[in-house]
């Protein structure tokens, strides 16, 4: 599946939902949480990239960077607005505009049409409980239960332990098969839940690390359920948790991300079995997950390396293979696609990764926390926010350091500690970063943007969202 820089290759996109970058084994975790991604990584045409930054920290805003080619600040899109507007241009736009075939994959809500995200997609499937009937086809359907103690929860009546990737990956195959059947080259971006909250591994996947774990399979999974299931009132409780919580919860969200890359794996032998030359192979995270770090658990709060830097692993641009300690965002890869498929780049954000170099990377999280917050202070009134910044926050990152800034404060780390001001230390690099933010940021021109717009989600998807740590109005 190498590419040939004379011609206009396949994409196949994958997003594993908050899979963080210091938990997979292309980053050298002692944990063989990622075989897979490694694998892909080391054939003669892959690259696994060593930091790669999130544009936001959670998924409405990461999902519509990478949908945009655009930073948060440009698209507004979860930072103070749910809908993408009409007057922002989609990544599947571009590719759609050069004749390419586009397919849209999404287990993800905020992936989703209520969000605007499908626009440009000739086809979208939203694997989605309320679509499964519709969606997948009865084969399949019959294949999951019969494997559901696999690919998902096993005999549990308990939605939120349910999974959907298998029938994501399959469905995502199917796509790939039809394309090969067609001369035209093709877009298939794919969003798959990955080791997203709450922490509940398939049953036979549990025991994957058991000589990690300090109690049984069943009980650290029960014990990593019960935390991640209601977010705001573990995050309440974090500091009377005890060392089997945590070691629970390390082990669970690995578990998951193991399970994640069994499924990038099936898929990749898929994708090399089909008919197809030039196509080329992503796989990245929309962000990470926290796992106590700030006391914190799950994502949304802050831009820690544990949200923002993430996998990035790409197979079939051969002009990448030797770039995997350049500092790169979803953005450059999205830039460096579409400019090989011939598609339009004004506009997007993101530099050539075959012909440029990144100094800087650029994370935001918008305001809004503030409803998340009084969720955790319901159950810990003495939950102490003061470093969380209420206030919308972007920071600026290099190899060595980050420099954050909202309306609130700015602080000055000095990586791999992310706990400690040092602005006092560094007065010129601090100086010089504050600068550089407010160059990007001076850069960014907004088009109109309704920020009233809501997306229209039913009670029932606000419900799921609810299950799943957030908080919808």
């Amino acid at each position: 599946m190498s590419w040939s820089p004379t011609q206009r290759p396949n994409v196949v996109w994958i997003t594993l939902d908050s899979v963080r970058q210091d938990h997979t084994s292309i980053d050298g975790y002692d944990r063989e949480t990622t075989p897979n991604l490694q694998s892909i990584a080391n054939r003669p045409s892959g690259v696994a990239f060593d930091t790669c930054i999130a544009a936001a920290n959670w998924s409405l805003p990461s999902a519509a960077s990478i949908a945009t080619g655009t930073y948060p600040e440009y698209h507004r899109t979860g930072y103070d607005t749910d809908v993408l507007s009409e007057n922002v241009d989609t990544v599947a736009e571009r590719f759609r505009d050069v004749g390419y075939h586009t397919v849209g994959v999404s287990a993800n809500h905020y992936f989703s049409e209520a969000t605007g995200l499908d626009r440009g997609f000739e086809e979208f499937k939203e694997i989605m409980p309320s679509e499964f009937v519709s969606e997948v086809p009865a084969r399949t359907l019959l294949e999951f239960f019969l494997k559901i103690r696999t690919h998902s929860g096993g005999f549990t009546r308990e939605k939120t332990k349910h999974r959907p990737d298998y029938l994501v990956n399959e469905i995502v195959k199917n796509q790939l098969s039809a394309c090969a059947e067609s001369d035209d080259p093709f877009f298939v971006s794919a969003h798959y839940h990955g080791a997203h909250v709450p922490y509940y591994p398939p049953p036979t996947w549990q025991d994957t690390f058991e000589s990690d774990l300090i109690e049984s399979p069943r009980a650290a999974s029960e014990r990593a359920f019960r935390h991640t299931a209601d977010l705001h009132t573990a995050i309440g409780k974090t500091e009377a948790f005890t060392e089997e919580d945590w070691n629970a919860l390390s082990v669970m969200y690995d578990t998951l991300v193991a399970y994640s890359d069994a499924l990038v794996g099936d898929l990749f032998d898929h994708l090399e079995a089909l008919p197809l030359d030039d196509t080329v192979f992503v796989v990245t995270a929309d962000h990470g997950d926290l796992l106590g770090e700030q006391g914190l658990l799950g994502h949304k709060f802050v831009l820690h390396d544990g949200l923002t830097r993430v996998p990035a692993v790409v197979h079939g641009l051969d002009a990448l293979v030797d770039q995997s300690d350049e500092l790169i965002q979803h953005l450059d890869i999205i830039r460096t696609l579409v400019k090989r498929a011939g598609g339009d780049t004004d506009g997007l954000h993101g530099i050539d990764l075959q012909t440029e170099q990144r100094s800087h990377a650029l994370s935001q999280r918008g305001p809004g926390i503030e409803s998340a917050l009084k969720k955790i202070w319901e159950t810990n009134p003495d939950f102490d926010a003061s470093d969380l910044h209420e206030e919308g926050l972007s920071a600026i990152r290099t190899d060595t350091f980050r420099f954050q800034r909202s309306n609130d404060s700015a602080e000055l780390f000095a990586l791999p500690d992310e706990q400690t001001d040092v602005s006092e230390d560094y007065p010129s690099k601090r100086a010089e970063l504050s600068a550089e933010l407010d160059r990007r940021l001076s850069e960014i021109d907004s088009p109109s943007i309704d920020t009233a717009a809501a997306a229209d989600f039913s009670d029932d998807v606000k419900d799921q969202l609810a299950d799943l740590g957030y908080v919808v109005d």
